[in-house]
């Protein structure tokens, strides 16, 4: 067949109307297609098997916060009606234990929080006036709290970190072997510090701090200018912090210390305000007695 034929037999061919369907046959040639509609849940499983991955990549990345993360802990169990008792509060509940056992209670005060457990031991536990060595009587306390916080830490698989703060009150030192607050404070919490090297703790775990009287817990005077004996106890003290392993500082603020003197057994419930009188008021109060080192320091 030639071209010319074929393209002139292709063109009737176009040129002939196809005739319409009839009966079922039209019927079935408009029935509509069926829909799959489950087909997107496939394109969501990707999208959130997707996401998904990448948050887990985040959290692999990112630091975690033990403090906040405990707090998170705490505050969800509670919004669910849950009991959710903070491994620092078990700590705290021990702690409490062992000086109950040993009968000064009444003498410490027991605190936790997200950053670990703080003791707060009045000096007169420890140390005579203007001495740095410890009493027997503490020696044995600190010697079953050492070794309580010992046991802990190998039953959590964690390293504490023990902060150990000497603190005094303000009055000068006028005789002795330490010329100041601050070698004083120093030496007791040097001398405390030994106590956990001796049981077994590591350098690295441990920190020292004499803080002097600069960081008071009440105000050594009255507003008229003399000596209150009851504050001046309250600030000699020896504090004991036992650091989470992700902690690597001690919170430098006024609340850390405004919260230590509101839970102290002696101490109201009203916040007392650090408001020293003026260096004028104590200059025009001040006689010999005041500067008399106080016996019990």
């Amino acid at each position: 067949m030639s071209p010319l034929s074929f393209l002139k037999n292709k063109k009737k061919a176009g040129d002939q109307e196809e005739e319409p369907l009839k009966g079922p046959d039209r019927e079935k040639d408009h029935e509509p297609a069926e829909v799959d509609e489950s087909n997107w849940l496939i394109s969501y499983a990707d999208m959130m098997t997707l996401l998904c991955a990448f948050f887990i990549m985040m959290f692999s990345m990112s630091t975690l916060q033990a403090p906040k993360f405990e707090k998170a802990k705490e505050e969800v169990s509670k919004h669910f009606g849950g009991d959710y008792e903070s491994p620092n509060k078990q700590l705290a509940k021990f702690v409490t234990q062992i000086l109950e056992q040993e009968g000064i209670d009444k003498e410490a005060v027991v605190m936790s929080d997200a950053s670990g457990v703080s003791v707060v031991f009045e000096s007169t536990v420890f140390f005579d006036s203007l001495s740095a060595y410890i009493k027997s009587p503490g020696r044995k306390v600190l010697r079953k709290l050492i070794q309580g916080v010992k046991k802990d830490q190998i039953k959590r698989e964690q390293t504490y970190k023990i902060v150990v703060e000497g603190h005094t009150d303000s009055q000068p030192i006028l005789s002795g072997n330490y010329p100041s607050n601050w070698e004083l404070s120093g030496a007791r919490s040097s001398k405390v510090v030994r106590l956990f090297l001796d049981e077994g703790f590591q350098p690295e775990q441990l920190m020292p701090i004499g803080f002097g009287s600069t960081r008071p817990m009440v105000p050594n005077r009255s507003p008229s200018g003399q000596w209150v004996e009851q504050n001046l106890s309250k600030n000699r003290r020896v504090v004991i912090r036992i650091l989470n392993p992700g902690i690597d500082y001690i919170p430098w603020d006024s609340d850390s210390i405004s919260q230590t003197a509101d839970s102290h057994p002696n101490h109201d419930s009203k916040k007392i305000e650090s408001k020293l009188p003026s260096k004028e008021t104590i200059k025009a109060k001040q006689n010999v007695s005041s500067l008399t080192p106080n016996p019990s320091r």
